[in-house]
């Protein structure tokens, strides 16, 4: 079961700070340590990332290998899910500076599979404490 998720945050930091926030996925845990339990780069070219991560939602240990790719000219990351739970969602986060630092985009196509139904309200909530949780991290940055 598909489902989708969409939500615009904002932050202070301007837009540089913002995409370097981002290219360091091993940080999630501290900044997400109620659903990121551990965030690993498994590989590294150029603008795109294989990374794994283990997570926790719904009294279950979760585990997803991701590739993460940077569009420069957009201020776009892509992400997919290649592996183990969600494996086939995908999320983009677009970002684009304002007056006042920059707003974030999160879309999310999220494989929940068969038990959709019951997660989906979890996968929200977690989804949307996301993009608070980061646009409060990227507020923090020097």
């Amino acid at each position: 079961m598909t489902t989708k998720f969409e939500k615009t945050g904002q932050t202070k930091a301007h837009l540089a700070k913002a995409t370097q926030y981002y290219l360091h996925p091993e940080n999630r845990p501290k900044v997400h340590p109620n659903f990121v339990k551990d965030s690993k780069v498994l590989s590294s070219e150029g603008d795109t990332m294989t990374i794994e991560e283990h997570t926790h939602i719904m009294g279950r240990n979760l585990r997803a290998v991701s590739k993460m790719t940077l569009n420069r000219a957009t201020n776009t990351f892509d992400i997919q899910l290649l592996e183990g739970d969600g494996k086939g969602s995908t999320i983009t986060i677009a970002l684009k500076a304002v007056p006042t630092g920059t707003e974030m985009h999160y879309a999310a196509n999220m494989e929940l599979g068969a038990l959709g139904f019951i997660a989906k309200s979890p996968a929200r909530k977690t989804f949307e404490n996301t993009v608070d949780e980061d646009a409060k991290a990227m507020d923090a940055l020097p």
